[in-house]
Order: C-alpha cells, then sequence, then structure tokens
C-alpha cells in the first residue's frame, strides 16, 4: 500500500498548512528507471565543455536547451558578449498562485588535465562499483541532469510540478563567471522569484546529505614580474635580479608561517560565527579524519578542536598560493638565474568583507612595500553571501532531506567555496540554497577521476521530486 507521508511546518518561515504527499510511488519509478537516467548523464557528461580552454561550450549549451525543450520548459539560448550563451527556461506550474523557484546551474566543466592520472576517458563516462566517472559527472552536470530527472518523473507519472520554475545555466563559472554578472544585472526581471536553488549539495564522510546557505567571496590575482630579455646562467647570481626570489619575498609580506595574513585592514569586516550558527556547527555529524582520507592528503592544520577546525574552514578567510612558475622545471639540473617568475594567488573571504576592497588593500599593500616592479592582474572578483535557515528554501530543503532519508540533514551557515552567489542574494535579492546534491567528498571535484555514486544520484533525484512538490 503507498505510504502516507506528514509534512508539517518546522519553522514561522515554513509552510503554515500541513500537507500530505505520496512520494512512494514516484521514488519506485526513480528505482526502476535507474538506467535511463543515469544514460541521460552520460549523455551530457560525454560532451566536452571546458571553458577555461572554450572547448564544446556550444555544443552542450545546444545540448542543455534540447534537453530541457524535451521536458516542455519554455528555453531559448541566450547571447553574451565575449562569453558562452546562456541557457534559460521557463516552466510555468498549473497551481494557482504558486511561488516561483529559480535554479542555477553550470555546464562548463574544469580542465581534465594531469589526463595520465585518469583510470577512464573523462568524456566516456564509466559505471565502475556503482560509480558513475567523467569529468563533470557531480560538479555540476550531475546535479543538473538530477534536476531534470525529477521534473520528468512527476511529469510521467501525472503530478504538477508546484512551483512555476526560471532556471538559468551559464557556461563560464569554472572560469569566474566573468560575464554572468553583466547578465543578471541586465536581466533581472527573468530572474524574480520567491527562493533559489543553487548548484551543490554534499554529503559528509558518513553519507549524510548536506544543506549550505551561503559562500565565502574571492579575489584572485596573479602577481608576475620580469627582469631581463633572456635567462641567464647562474655565475651572475651575485649581480643578476632574481624574480622568483622577488616574489618569494613578497609573499613574505603577505602570510607569516602562522598563516596570518600581513596585509593592513584585511581582518577589518571580518564577521564571526554567530550564536545560532555555532549551535548549526556543534549539532552538525563530521569526521576529520575520514574528511583528509575523503580527500587524499597527508594531514590537515588543525585547531584546538574538531568544532575549531570546522570554525576555521569556513570562517577564517585566507591567502592561498596556487601556482608558482621560474625558471628550468625540466628533469635533470640547469644552473640560470630566470628572466621572469610568477605567482597566482587566491584569497577567500567570508562574510561582510567586499571583494574590490580586499583587492585595493593587497594592491595598496604591494606598493607600500616597495613591490612597484611586480606587475598585479586581478582574474576575478566574488563577494560572499548567506541566506538565513528561517528562509522558505533553506526550510524545504530540510523537510525534503528529511522525507527521503529519514534523518536531518547537516546544515551550514556557509560553506568554503565560492560562486557567484552573491549576485543572487545582494543583487536580486532572492534567499537562496545549496543542497539537494549528488556528491560526496571522495567526489573528486576539479581533480583526475572525478564522479558520484549512483546511489546518491538516486537519492538527489528523490529529494528534488519533494522540492518540487513542496516548495
Amino acid at each position: 500500500m503507498s505510504k502516507q507521508i506528514e509534512v508539517s511546518s518546522e519553522t514561522s518561515a515554513g509552510t503554515s498548512n500541513e500537507k500530505k504527499e505520496d512520494f512512494s510511488q514516484l521514488w519506485s519509478y526513480v528505482d526502476q528507471n535507474e538506467t535511463k537516467f543515469v544514460d541521460q548523464l552520460v549523455r551530457l557528461v560525454s560532451q566536452p565543455s571546458i571553458s577555461a580552454q572554450n572547448i564544446g561550450l556550444k555544443e552542450c549549451a545546444e545540448l542543455v536547451r534540447s534537453m530541457m525543450e524535451k521536458l516542455g520548459i519554455k528555453t531559448q539560448l541566450i547571447s553574451v558578449p565575449n562569453a558562452p550563451d546562456v541557457v534559460y527556461g521557463e516552466l510555468r506550474s498549473s497551481e494557482k498562485r504558486a511561488r516561483t523557484l529559480v535554479i542555477y546551474n553550470h555546464y562548463d566543466v574544469q580542465p581534465v588535465e594531469p589526463l595520465s592520472e585518469w583510470k577512464t576517458d573523462p568524456f566516456k563516462p564509466e559505471v565502475v562499483d556503482g560509480k558513475l566517472f567523467g569529468r563533470g559527472s557531480g560538479d555540476d552536470k550531475g546535479e543538473l541532469v538530477a534536476r531534470f530527472c525529477a521534473i520528468e518523473t512527476l511529469l510521467d507519472n501525472g503530478s504538477s510540478i508546484r512551483p512555476n520554475i526560471r532556471w538559468v545555466v551559464e557556461g563560464e563559472e569554472e572560469t569566474g563567471s566573468t560575464h554572468f554578472h553583466d547578465f543578471v544585472l541586465k536581466n533581472k526581471s527573468l530572474l524574480r522569484g520567491d527562493g533559489c536553488l543553487w548548484e551543490g549539495g554534499d554529503r559528509s564522510t558518513k553519507g549524510t546529505p548536506e544543506i549550505h546557505l551561503g559562500t565565502k567571496g574571492l579575489v584572485y590575482i596573479e602577481f608576475k614580474v620580469k627582469v631581463g630579455e633572456k635567462d641567464q646562467h647562474s655565475m651572475y647570481g651575485p649581480i643578476a635580479p632574481n624574480p622568483a626570489w622577488r616574489l618569494v619575498n613578497l609573499l613574505k609580506t603577505i602570510r607569516d608561517d602562522k598563516g596570518k595574513i600581513l596585509i593592513q585592514g584585511f581582518y577589518d569586516d571580518v564577521a564571526k560565527p554567530t550564536p545560532q550558527e555555532k549551535k548549526f556547527l556543534r549539532n552538525n555529524e563530521y569526521n576529520l579524519k575520514e574528511l583528509r582520507e575523503a580527500l587524499k592528503i597527508d594531514y590537515l592544520i588543525q585547531g584546538k578542536n574538531d568544532l575549531e577546525t570546522i570554525t576555521n574552514l569556513l570562517y577564517n578567510p585566507t591567502a592561498n598560493i596556487a601556482g608558482f612558475g621560474s625558471g628550468y622545471v625540466g628533469e635533470g639540473s640547469k644552473t640560470i638565474v630566470p628572466k621572469e617568475a610568477f605567482v597566482k594567488m587566491d584569497y577567500r573571504l567570508v562574510a561582510n568583507m567586499r571583494a574590490k576592497d580586499i583587492l585595493a588593500k593587497i594592491k595598496r599593500h604591494v606598493r607600500n612595500h616597495g613591490f612597484t616592479d611586480v606587475q598585479l592582474i586581478s582574474h576575478s572578483l566574488e563577494d560572499p553571501a548567506k541566506t538565513p535557515v528561517e528562509s522558505e528554501i533553506a526550510q524545504t530543503l530540510i523537510r525534503c532531506t528529511k522525507l527521503v532519508t529519514g534523518k536531518r540533514p547537516n546544515v551550514w551557515p556557509t560553506s568554503p567555496g565560492t560562486g557567484p552567489l552573491s549576485l543572487f542574494t545582494d543583487k536580486l535579492k532572492l534567499k537562496t540554497a545549496m543542497g539537494l546534491g549528488v556528491s560526496y567528498p571522495g567526489s573528486g571535484f576539479h581533480a583526475p577521476n572525478e564522479h558520484i555514486r549512483v546511489e546518491d544520484y538516486k537519492q538527489a533525484i528523490k529529494q528534488l521530486i519533494c522540492l518540487f512538490r513542496l516548495f
């Protein structure tokens, strides 16, 4: 017999009227159509779409458009100057006084290098031991197709989709969403809504689904120094300037050996966790030993205890060296003084910090410390973003997770990652949440052998079915 599932409000921001929904038939449909739904994801992952290398973006945008139109979503490709097309779609609800849910995804993926470390072809997805391998299987094509499959399930079973849907899928998220900012500001009317489901949605090492209600901001810059037209024999080391040492000396002024950032005013606007946020951190499930093993790194930079370490991850800004290059890097030895050097850095920002302000402080720091010969190139800027846990979108994601899994999700007030979320929370005034996703800590986003577990993929589809019926 079908199981009647009770859904009731958890906070004053939740739905006031108790609802009864029978999801068992819909969830059984997902289990019965596992092969079909996996094949749909394989189809999209098989299409390369590397924004950093401008590979396959046009073809992938067209494929996403066709998949959306097949679901009855009124879809168009919107041209963006000097950038990949944005795929935009609308689906009208048949229900009266329906809310509008805005959905954000991206169809571009990271480069696959180093290719030699892949165990499978990154664009010929394979299921191995219950895991689907392929570039973009998790970030973000897995979540995009899971959302398609949830809508397909509802339509095939004669169930209505409760909210109106406005869907935006961009093609340059992996390179900083540089042109997406202008797109959003010029198309605010297309993106009005009552809440937004963002990309993302992880699981703990124990498999507990996680909901994130914010992101860190980002300042991504590059320092470059060139001291001549050619490399010099290293016998001229006593008199020839070395650009690599020049950048090392600059870096020593930016961050000390204990991790403190030395740029004047850097911490002025840093927001600490609120008492409510601290409560969520204490109640969430996490295991740092298992996280380290999933990330495949030798050790974590620990706080005094696990709670302090997690708090540092979410609430501390960073000054990270993402890449450093100079001189001879081939096999064997070559004694030279290099002619040029570069270092790429990303600065992760927490709530209340602003990317343009931090960039200005970095420039002033470089100038005040006498490094006027160092060129500073700004690649991308993102402000941090946060959404209250009392919001309707957050509460609905929590309810959907409980319905499918039978337990409370981990609810994180923010996340250590970055995306153009502040465009939606600050410019569009949309309460925005990340959750109901397909990945787990071992998924290997941005790395060789990116993958998701098929069971997690099906679970995400089931959670999304609930979202499209309850929001």
